[in-house]
Order: C-alpha cells, then structure tokens, then sequence
C-alpha cells in the first residue's frame, strides 16, 4: 500500500499534529478548513447540512486517515459519546450539533459523565462540544474543557 507523505496532505498533518500535542485551537482551526473546502454544490438539491450525521460521518472519514484509536457512538452506561478519540496522552469525548448551542454538547458530556469510562487510563481527557450550522455548512461554536479527575 502506498502511503504518501504527510506533506501531501496538509489537513491531515495539521490534524495529527494537534490531537498529538492537544492543540484544541489548531484541531478547530483545520475541522474548519476541512468543512470550507467541501464544494458548495455537495449541499444543492438535499437538506444534509441538516444532519448531525453529516458532520460526524465526514469527522470519522477524516480521523480514520490518522492513526489513532477512534470509537463512534461510543457506548458508555448513561449514553453515547458522538466519538472518542484516542492518542497516547489523551482521550477526545467529542459531541457533535447543529443549529444548537455547542454548550449543550459539553454539558451532555459532563451530565452523562462520559469521561468516568476512562478514568482508569492514565491519560487526559478533554471533553469537546462542536456546533455546526446548517446555513454556514461549517463549525460555528467550538467549546473544549479538560475533564476533572474525581
């Protein structure tokens, strides 16, 4: 299998490097860019930047490029998170809406206390909430917070 170089793929390189180093401003910076470079007529004659679904599922495809351990309608015993990502040093609980307040991602994730399924691991957790507007077709609101160690 080929692989090129990560020079080639400058979102890609961007994304790793920022999960890697838990660089929230830059993993915000290139989902945008991700987002803006989807062509306008992808979205004429359907509603899909509608859908939660939409958004999440271009995430998945994208993280899947990276190498890293990544779980969708992660399971835990009040819920699902939207996606957990995994690195060496941290846990991503990441919750996904449109056309709603990105508060409300984060507070389902505090609320369902998403992060005590891995407070076992010796990593950080940083809980994201990323809102998405239908009319923009993009990230609007982003909020992050490290999980607190109970």
């Amino acid at each position: 299998i080929f692989a090129p170089p990560e020079s080639k793929f400058p979102l890609r390189k961007d994304l790793a490097r920022a999960l890697r180093l838990g660089d929230m401003v830059q993993f915000k910076t290139a989902i945008h860019a991700l987002f803006a470079a989807i062509p306008y007529h992808n979205y004429t004659k359907n509603d899909i930047a509608r859908y939660e679904g939409f958004y999440a599922s271009v995430i998945f495809a994208w993280l899947s490029s990276v190498p890293l351990q990544l779980v969708v309608e992660d399971c835990t015993n009040k819920g699902r998170i939207d996606m957990s990502v995994e690195t060496d040093d941290f846990i991503y609980l990441i919750e996904f809406k449109v056309d709603m307040p990105e508060e409300k991602a984060l507070a389902q994730i505090k609320t369902k206390g998403y992060a005590e399924k891995y407070q076992s691991k010796n990593k950080k957790s940083v809980l994201i909430g990323i809102g998405f507007s239908s009319e923009e077709k993009n990230v609007t609101e982003f909020v992050w917070e490290m999980a607190s160690d109970k």
